[in-house]
C-alpha cells in the first residue's frame, strides 16, 4: 500500500486513469446507478491547473444496489470478463492489466455499495446483478446529487477516447474519506481530505455552504465526528498523515501544513456545528 506520494508513480497514476475511462465506456448503460468515488475523485471536481492533485493508482465504483436491476445486453460482470477484468479472491475486487510506456501495470478496481436497502446487515457485500460490491460506510452519500463528468484519455488498448460518468460530490467524498481514515491506516486519506479543503472553488465559506445545501443525514454528522476526532490538533493522526504523505522533511515546514490542515477542519467544523 502506498503510503507518501512519492511511491504515485506517473505511469501507474496513467494506468489507473485509462483503467477508469475504460469502466465508464463499458458500463455506459448501467450509468445511472454507477458513481465514482475514491482517490480519483478530486483530480475530476477541480481544477487541475490551479493545484494538481497526486491523482490514484487504482479505481474505486460504487454500484447502486437499488437502482441497477435488469440486465441490459451483458450484464457488469460479463463486460468486464470480456474486456479482461479478473475476478480476484475477494468477490468485489477486480485487477486490469495493460501496457503504458511498455511497462505492464495492473490496476485494481474496486466496486463498492451503499448499507441501505438490499442484503441484510450481517451480509458484508450487496448483490448487483452477478456483482457483489462491498458494503462501504457512507457509500449511500454517494448517490446523492452525483456529478456528470467528461473523462478524456487513452483506453487500455490504446486509442484515445471520452466517457461520461457520475462522480460523487464533495460532501459525500469527504464524509466517505472520514470513514475511510477512521478503518484504515492510508496517509492518502488524509491528504485527500486536506487537498479539498484548500483547493475547493471559492474556499472555505463555499465548502461550508455545499455542506448546509446537501441533504442532510445522519451518516453526515458521524463523519463529521470522525474529522473532530482525526484532526482534534496539529498534531493529530490527520494532520500528520497529511505531512507523511507528502514526505515533508523540513520541521518547519511540517508544522506550517499540520497547523493549516487542523484549522481548515477546525472551521470546517465551528461553522457547521456551532
Amino acid at each position: 500500500m502506498a503510503t507518501t506520494k512519492n511511491e504515485y508513480d506517473r505511469l501507474l497514476v496513467e494506468a489507473a486513469h485509462r483503467v477508469l475511462l475504460e469502466v465508464a465506456r463499458l458500463l455506459y448503460d448501467y450509468r445511472d446507478g454507477i458513481v465514482l468515488v475514491g482517490g480519483s475523485v478530486p483530480g475530476l471536481l477541480f481544477n487541475q491547473d490551479v493545484s494538481e492533485h497526486i491523482g490514484t493508482i487504482d479505481v474505486d465504483v460504487a454500484l447502486d444496489q437499488n437502482t441497477i436491476q435488469e440486465i441490459s445486453y451483458r450484464s457488469i460482470m460479463q463486460l468486464l470478463s470480456k474486456r479482461g477484468y479478473v475476478q480476484g479472491d475477494q468477490p468485489f475486487i477486480f485487477y486490469r492489466t495493460l501496457q503504458v510506456d511498455d511497462q505492464e501495470i495492473t490496476v485494481e478496481v474496486d466496486f463498492l455499495a451503499g448499507e441501505y436497502g438490499g442484503t441484510s446487515k450481517k451480509h458484508r457485500t450487496q448483490i448487483v446483478q452477478d456483482m457483489h460490491p462491498r458494503k462501504a460506510r457512507a457509500c449511500d452519500l454517494a448517490f446523492l446529487n452525483p456529478i456528470q463528468i467528461t473523462i478524456e484519455g487513452t483506453l487500455p488498448e490504446g486509442g484515445k477516447d471520452r466517457a461520461s460518468i457520475q462522480v460523487a460530490s464533495i460532501v459525500p467524498f469527504l464524509i466517505m474519506k472520514a470513514q475511510a481514515l477512521n478503518s484504515r491506516l492510508k496517509e492518502k486519506d488524509a491528504y485527500d481530505i486536506y487537498y479539498c479543503l484548500t483547493n475547493f472553488p471559492d474556499g472555505m465559506d463555499a465548502l461550508v455552504e455545499a455542506f448546509r445545501t446537501f441533504p442532510d443525514h445522519p451518516l453526515i454528522h458521524e463523519g463529521l465526528a470522525i474529522l473532530s476526532e482525526k484532526f482534534s490538533a496539529s498534531d493529530s493522526v490527520g494532520p500528520v498523515f497529511v505531512t507523511n504523505f507528502l514526505d515533508e522533511n523540513d520541521p518547519e515546514t511540517r508544522a506550517q501544513i499540520q497547523r493549516d490542515a487542523y484549522e481548515r477542519v477546525q472551521y470546517l467544523l465551528n461553522a457547521l456545528l456551532t
